[in-house]
């Protein structure tokens, strides 16, 4: 059943502050059963889905009205205090917020959906019937001692709970819970997650923002209005000059608000990577129980601002890395136990800025990932030779994991394994010009650290003549330049490499890579940029080194969308067009041995 047009900008409105509030709630919800005395936390809880209620009835959205009202009516009982916010009444509760998404989701994409609710709204039921509180209280005692406060000292095993923010219930036979229905009809499946709902075409903007943009427009308009007047005195004979020197104080000021207005529209684009990782307590929090693990998710650097088009990215690699820490880092709690570790695992996700890019980390204090192990499956798989593997350091057999089919699971689950798709991962990262690298520890844990640009659309560049043609190569790769006489090249089992102090640097030429035409005469020295990725390094063979220049990055378009070692293209100040040079393309294309050849 469709919108009428006279009522969109109402379902509009409606969907912005929706929106807003769900998105909201899933962390809110995750922290209420870590912390159920908050009563301010619960009843912020409360006006959000009273909100969605009210809302939802004015414009007569039936079937999200019974949602949100039953599960209004639970959140009261928990205010009044004839409910304890424990485990299983917290599962019910974010399934019926699930459900609330689903149909807000309907609603988003513009008409109604016939969906099967009975099944969420009969498990919210029970709840509101009298002897509920009861039952509940049977359900998990360890809950309502940490829930009560004037409870006496908690018992041994209830203090052991409460040290964890995320964990599995603990009672030996908990209450059975009625057969129910679907929660949504045939062929709709329920899968509501908090970036589902969100409108990634618009992003709010602080005021000040504009107001600061506003004013180098302003500047923008003066320094344009001088520029005419300059032109016009040219075309009536002005004196050359006095205007040879008028022209170089309006380029200089032409400049300096330009790139003022570039900072103030970058700022704008830019949005907290809050945005991602407030959904990650509640992914947590559900693997935690579904795998009887008991786990501590802590959140650093939330406010952290990247361009809204990276955070667009940055969801589903970040998601599927927390669910490996989960599986496969963390260990079970007997295990963890056993090993003289706490009971309860950790997980630390942060974020923060490292110069003009930003450095996320995931991290687990689980058993970390053994070198051995994966180069045993590496070669199980056929992946990798023996031959292969006694030439390769710990770094790159760790590397391995990223390879497509690689796992050391034994048994295959739902889950995603260490391993399992983290050729995606590692793919996804790719295409947003970032690395990821692995550090680990065997019987401490692991880290996957992912290094990414702020924005997309504009970045720091070094460009260099290759032969004639210039090349963008970007500046956060690059390491060094140096001049260097041929004589000093060597050759080492077909790789040109180059004695860079006390190391050996693998050379990469570009006009090979890149097939370019022999245009000098000079064979006698040249440049070598040491570029990197992670910890390696390729010494990049140049003719000249131009200078630095900031370049707005143009896509070479769908048909030329994958050309190795071309990140994309921009327009040099002649109007020339000049190649965006891909780091990490030309790192592993040497890797592979046929780069440099």
């Amino acid at each position: 059943m469709p919108f009428a047009p006279e009522d969109q900008e109402l379902i509009d409105g409606f969907l912005t502050e929706t929106t807003e509030l769900l998105d909201k709630l899933d962390d809110d919800l995750v922290t209420l059963e870590k912390s159920p005395s908050d009563m301010e936390l619960l009843n912020g809880i409360f006006r959000s889905i009273h909100t969605v209620k009210g809302a939802s009835s004015f414009l007569g959205f039936d079937l999200l009205v019974k949602v949100t009202h039953k599960t209004e009516d639970v959140l009261n009982r928990l205010r009044k205090g004839e409910l304890v916010v424990n485990p299983e009444i917290m599962d019910v509760i974010l399934e019926a917020v699930d459900l609330v998404k689903v149909l807000v989701g309907d609603i988003k994409a513009g008409e109604i959906v016939e969906r099967e609710i009975d099944g969420t709204v009969t498990k919210l039921l029970p709840l509101l019937s009298e002897g509920a509180g009861e039952a509940t209280v049977l359900a998990a005692p360890q809950q309502v001692v940490l829930a009560a406060a004037s409870a006496e000292e908690p018992p041994a095993e209830a203090g052991e709970a409460s040290s964890c923010s995320v964990q599995p219930t603990k009672e030996k036979a908990p209450s059975p819970r009625p057969a129910a229905p679907p929660a949504v009809a045939p062929g709709k499946e329920l899968k509501a997650k908090p970036e589902d709902l969100t409108d990634s075409s618009t992003v709010r903007i602080d005021v000040k923002r504009i107001d600061d943009l506003m004013n180098q427009v302003g500047e923008l308009v003066l320094e344009r209005n001088r520029m005419l007047q300059l032109d016009s005195d040219l075309r009536s004979g002005a004196d050359m000059n006095r205007f040879a020197e008028e022209f170089g104080k309006l380029a200089k000021r032409l400049n300096f608000v330009t790139s003022e207005v570039q900072m103030q529209v970058l700022k704008i684009r830019m949005i907290p990577v809050e945005k991602v990782f407030k959904k990650f307590p509640r992914i947590v929090r559900n693997l935690a129980r579904e795998l009887g693990k008991e786990v501590e998710l802590h959140l650093f650097g939330e406010e952290t601002e990247l361009d809204r088009s990276v955070v667009d990215e940055i969801g589903d690699p970040l998601t599927h890395l927390i669910r490996n820490a989960m599986d496969h880092g963390v260990e079970m709690p007997e295990e963890r136990a056993a090993a003289g570790k706490s009971r309860c695992g950790t997980i630390v996700l942060s974020a923060a800025h490292e110069g003009n890019q930003i450095v996320i980390s995931i991290k687990d204090d689980g058993k970390g990932i053994d070198p051995d192990k994966v180069a045993a499956k590496a070669v199980d798989k056929g992946l990798v030779t023996q031959a292969q593997l006694a030439n390769m350091g710990t770094r790159e057999i760790l590397d391995l994991i990223f390879l497509p089919g690689f796992s050391t699971k034994e048994v295959t689950t739902d889950l995603s394994g260490r391993g399992v798709g983290m050729d995606v991962v590692r793919t996804n990262i790719k295409k947003l010009n970032g690395i990821i690298e692995i550090r680990t520890e065997l019987g401490h844990g692991s880290e996957f650290v992912l290094r990414l640009p702020l924005t997309l659309a504009i970045i720091q560049s070094l460009l260099v003549d290759v032969e004639g043609e210039i090349y963008s190569i970007p500046l956060a790769a690059v390491f060094e330049t140096l001049r260097v006489e041929m004589k000093e090249f060597h050759t080492v089992g077909g790789q040109e490499v180059l004695k860079l102090r006390d190391s050996v640097l693998p050379l990469v030429r570009l006009e090979r890579v890149f097939s370019v035409n022999h245009t000098y005469a000079n064979d006698v020295s040249c440049y070598v940029v040491v570029v990197g990725v992670a910890e390696k390094r390729v010494g990049v063979i140049v003719s000249r080194l131009l200078g630095q220049q900031e370049v707005a990055i143009k896509s070479l378009g769908k048909y030329l969308a994958n050309v190795p070692g071309i990140a994309g293209s921009t327009i040099l100040g002649d109007g020339r067009v000049a190649l965006i040079v891909d780091p990490v393309g030309l790192v592993e294309g040497n890797e592979g041995g046929s780069a440099g050849r």
